[in-house]
């Protein structure tokens, strides 16, 4: 009898060893993930952000042309 106790135990430990590696594992590639999708997001933000100022721009200078007439520094 000690001896299925003593196989119980070591079968329980190695299933826990096998479970925090998984566990890691999938932490580990869950962090990859989150930083390269928060990277992603961050550079689209600033594309849509420079894009508004880009259109801001042409517009402002389109309400300029109609004020002040076309401009001649072409």
């Amino acid at each position: 009898m000690p001896a299925n106790i003593r196989a119980e135990i070591i079968f329980i430990s190695l299933m826990m060893v096998v479970i925090f590696v998984v566990c890691g594992a999938v932490c580990y590639f869950f962090a990859k993930t989150y930083q390269r999708e928060m990277k992603e997001r961050k550079e689209q933000r600033e594309a849509k952000r420079l894009a508004k100022e880009a259109a801001e721009k042409a517009q402002q200078e389109q309400a300029d042309e109609v004020v002040n007439g076309p401009s001649l520094d072409t």
